[in-house]
Parts: C-alpha cells; sequence; structure tokens
C-alpha cells in the first residue's frame, strides 16, 4: 500500500487516500491493525452469539428471562411454542453462553447469564 506512489506501512502498490495512509500509520499499520482483531476463536464465539440473538422467538426468550428466572412451561405459555421447539431454541442460547439452567427439584429454571444480560442491556430497541 502507498500513499501516491510514496510508499507506506504496507505492501503493495495500490495508492492510498491520505486519511486511510493516515488512520493506517496511527493504528501501527498493518501489524498494528491486525493485532487489535480479536483471534479466530473469539470471532467464531461471537458469531455463534449474535446468530444465535438473531431469531425473533430467540430474542422474546432473551427478554423474558432478563425480565424473571422461568421454567419451560411458563416460558410455553407465553411463548406458545412446542416442547420441542423451545427446547431447540433454548438448547441454541445454552450453546451462545446466553442462558443457563438449574435444578429445583422436579424443575428447571431458565435465566440469563451475565453474558446474555450484557446482550440483552445493550440491545437498541
Amino acid at each position: 500500500m502507498a500513499v501516491e506512489g510514496n510508499g507506506g506501512p504496507g505492501e503493495g502498490n495500490c495508492s492510498l487516500p491520505k486519511e486511510v495512509a493516515d488512520g493506517l500509520r496511527d493504528a501501527g499499520g498493518r501489524e498494528g491493525l491486525l493485532s487489535r482483531i480479536p483471534d479466530k476463536d473469539t470471532l467464531k464465539a461471537i458469531s455463534d452469539r449474535h446468530q444465535a440473538l438473531s431469531d425473533p422467538v430467540r430474542l422474546q426468550i432473551v427478554h423474558l428471562l432478563g425480565a424473571s428466572e422461568l421454567c419451560p412451561c411458563v416460558l410455553k405459555d407465553l411463548t406458545g411454542l412446542t416442547d420441542s421447539k423451545l427446547s431447540y431454541h433454548l438448547s441454541i442460547l445454552e450453546k451462545a453462553k446466553l442462558t443457563e439452567w438449574r435444578q429445583n427439584k422436579n424443575w428447571r429454571v431458565y435465566r440469563l447469564t451475565d453474558l446474555g444480560r450484557s446482550y440483552l442491556d445493550g440491545m437498541i430497541i
């Protein structure tokens, strides 16, 4: 990469606009910029969480669990889902580490994890 043919912070022969070259230089060049990006495993985990939250039904479940810890029978009633569909959506949210459950005698009680709460708190509505 070059600024108007004068050489620059990266490799290649393309000419960069001055503001891009300045920004790239200020970021520490190519390596400095790349060092700011999370590793591939972290990016995959973030992507999985965003994918888990991309479904309106799962968003509804997250909002419900944000208001209260709930058992599946209440979630089923509030969402109108069948047992198998609710189980499917809860498993996706669990795999994304957004929800968790605890056993209370014969009941499973679901709640948001701290991570799930932080996603809910950061949502723009």
